[in-house]
């Protein structure tokens, strides 16, 4: 059972700032200091539990553009989320993926092979994301199944519910927070626990930073509250990009990617936190679970070449094991160009 009351109460809603002033000390942009507190200072039990891919385990659409993937399972089928737009446009002046829509795969087996099913939401039909619908992220809210994404041009995250997977879905009517990149956790008692990646204004290192906020909700729809001051909940100012998170071990699990690779030093590549409180979060291990400069090994020894590797989401199975790391790939630096879904030796974490 998930226990956000609990944990915020326990831990103090807002940090001292005898710890804000401890943690200002890292100067956002710095790489991970040699003496940082580190769960695996030399291992990684998540990268040791990633598997070859199955050639089935790719999801691909000829013509398109596929970022964002994001997986649940209902009944006996599995639904695949992601975004898609017109893979002329990935060279474009201003991105194809800012013109993004929905879509909805579906597969009898975790690892595919995924068939397209249909376009699930669409700027031209959707009430105020009218430029693109982008980083869908698929979960369940009691009876119903919450959608919720990015909508541009406003940058915000707004919510689309159903009672069906396969729909309809309600958009609502207006964005629910401010909040770009967002990841979040339903709890049982009704709260909501959310990160989302913020860019604080001026930048400390030249280059815009990349931050982790928190915030929290009484209800699903909001309003939500930034805890801790809007202070960047990773330890020693890191940097993130992509967060997605579960709960398990009573504590959230966070999964996301090393903004300018301070932590591993490899630019983007997959890294995971872990926090009892959702305020205070550990660096799980300095290695990384995955990076882009790895190959893609596949299950019959061959391998697929990736520029980029990003926007990392967990697929948790019904015994709430980590079954599947499930990435969008590029294969040269501006292009998206299909979904990966990587088996995971069902980990559970035991820090």
């Amino acid at each position: 059972m998930r226990k956000i009351a609990t944990l915020i109460v326990t831990a103090g809603l807002f940090a001292s700032s005898a710890a804000f002033a401890a943690e200002d000390e890292y100067e956002i942009g710095r790489k991970l200091p040699a003496d940082a507190v580190v769960t695996h200072p030399d291992s990684n039990p998540l990268r040791d539990a990633l598997r070859p891919v199955p050639a089935t385990a790719v999801f691909e659409m000829e013509g398109w553009s596929l970022w964002d993937p994001s997986l649940i399972k209902v009944g006996d089928t599995y639904h695949l989320f992601c975004s898609r737009w017109p893979k002329a446009d990935d060279h474009s002046f201003d991105s194809g993926w800012k013109r993004s829509h929905v879509i909805r795969a579906t597969s009898k087996s975790l690892f595919g092979p995924y068939e397209f099913a249909e376009v699930v939401l669409h700027p031209k039909d959707h009430p105020w994301a009218t430029r693109g619908v982008h980083n869908p992220k698929i979960t369940r809210v009691g009876d119903r199944i919450l959608l919720y994404h990015l909508g541009i041009p406003q940058w915000s995250t707004g919510f689309a519910y159903a009672d069906s997977i396969e729909g309809p879905w309600t958009p609502l009517p207006e964005p629910v927070v401010k909040a770009n990149n967002p990841a979040l956790l339903a709890h049982d008692d009704g709260s909501v626990y959310m990160v989302s990646k913020h860019k604080p204004k001026p930048t400390q290192d030249g280059k815009w930073d990349a931050c982790l906020k928190a915030h929290v909700a009484d209800h699903i729809d909001g309003p939500y509250r930034t805890l801790g001051e809007g202070r960047n909940r990773l330890p020693y100012n890191l940097e993130l990009e992509d967060p997605t998170l579960w709960w398990a071990n009573d504590q959230y699990n966070l999964v996301c990617t090393d903004w300018e690779g301070k932590v591993t030093g490899t630019q983007k590549s997959v890294v995971y936190y872990t926090s009892k409180d959702g305020i205070h979060y550990e660096l799980f291990s300095k290695l990384p679970v995955w990076t882009q400069d790895e190959p893609i090994v596949l299950e019959d020894g061959t391998h697929l070449n990736a520029s980029r590797i990003e926007r990392p989401q967990v697929y948790i199975n019904e015994n709430e094991e980590f079954a599947a790391l499930l990435v969008a790939v590029g294969i040269e630096e501006r292009s998206h160009d299909y979904i990966v879904i990587r088996p995971v030796d069902n980990f559970v974490p035991d820090n």
